[in-house]
């Protein structure tokens, strides 16, 4: 079984740093783990062993709305990956805050690297994919199968 407060832990430690407009909280970076987990099922080709009722939910904790568990014990690669796939979907989500900042240039004045914010983003996520890719290449048991990554 997988501990998803675990998982969020160690996701918190790789995004701490990025400044975002809100405060991320455990039960967001579980959803992200959740969204990431159900991609995985689907990329490796295992739908048919995938089920929602294998997010376990603590009933006694009324204020959390994420699942606390997943019935499934992932590979060390399958975890990596999924850590991986919810880095891109936080910086991705951090990215769209910023996606409408410009450089421009007026008669009076230039405001420059206006768009940098966006551009750093990008280059943190396309980093990050090149990670996931690299995870997904040594995954061989799912992509020897002919399943594309």
């Amino acid at each position: 079984m997988t501990d998803l407060d675990k998982l969020a832990k160690r996701l918190f430690k790789k995004i701490k740093w990025q400044d975002v407009p809100e405060q991320v909280g455990s039960d967001d970076l579980v959803d992200l783990l959740c969204d990431a987990i159900r991609m995985l099922f689907v990329i490796s080709g295992r739908t048919f062993l995938f089920s929602e009722d294998m997010f376990i939910y603590d009933t006694e904790d009324e204020k959390r709305e994420s699942p606390k568990y997943f019935n499934y014990d992932f590979e060390i690669d399958e975890t990596e990956w999924i850590l991986l796939v919810g880095q891109i979907e936080f910086y991705k989500t951090c990215r769209s805050n910023v996606d409408d900042l410009t450089s421009y240039t007026t008669d009076a004045m230039a405001v420059t690297h206006g768009d940098k914010p966006y551009k750093n983003l990008s280059n943190t996520i396309e980093g990050l994919e090149n990670e996931r890719n690299v995870v997904w290449t040594r995954m061989v048991r799912f992509n020897q199968l002919g399943v594309a990554g």
